[in-house]
């Protein structure tokens, strides 16, 4: 693993959240889940993109609009082939989207799940004075304590990482983050050298 560059961390729910509707077929509100399937479709020079969702009874689809009348050189030319291609890792971030199923008017049927964590490499340098930088996209709102998932992530014991958090190497936003710490979408995680505390410590 490079250190020297920032790590981007997808946090996914081991089981996505399916969606509660009224399926025509059925006539009356049912489970549609995710189908892990894309459908694109040109329209002249614009271009829209559902993300599949079937009835768990009768197998009647739902399409949850992902992208709609947007011009094709707007969107990254490898998020395109994923939609193409069905990529796992584009139904499952799509389909974990809170902000998108607002977007969508779609009642999410809440599943209690672990998760698991799609490291990508990104071309960020880290901090001079940052060991390890990670950005988290956690789309799908999980509730989730920093220290813990650090731990599990990195391969780390709990007492080594409460021993991080305790020396305030672990920051985010310039703030120096507590063990109780909630992840959020968005959250950029720095855990800061051990002689850099050393160093502030010294110049109060």
């Amino acid at each position: 693993m490079n250190r020297d560059l920032r790590k981007l961390w997808l946090i996914i729910p081991d089981q996505l959240p399916s969606v509660i509707r009224r399926c025509p077929k059925c006539k009356e509100k049912t489970e549609f889940q995710n189908s892990g399937k894309f459908r694109v479709n040109a329209n002249g020079r614009l271009l829209d993109v559902w993300l599949i969702y079937r009835c768990s009874h009768c197998d009647t689809s739902w399409n949850m609009t992902i992208i709609e009348r947007a011009n094709p050189e707007n969107i990254d030319k490898e998020e395109y082939k994923g939609f193409l291609s069905n990529s796992p890792q584009l139904a499952a971030s799509y389909g974990s989207n809170r902000e998108l199923f607002i977007k969508n008017k779609a009642e999410i049927m809440e599943i209690k799940t672990g998760y698991h964590i799609l490291e990508t490499p990104t071309i960020t340098p880290i901090n001079k004075e940052s060991c390890l930088e990670i950005q988290i996209k956690n789309p799908s709102a999980l509730k989730l304590r920093a220290d813990v998932m650090l731990a599990g992530a990195l391969e780390v014991s709990r007492s080594q990482i409460k021993k991080w958090f305790d020396a305030g190497l672990v920051i985010a936003g310039q703030e120096t983050l507590l063990p109780g710490a909630r992840v959020f979408d968005g959250m950029l995680i720095q855990i800061k050298k051990e002689e850099v505390i050393r160093q502030e410590l010294l110049d109060v």
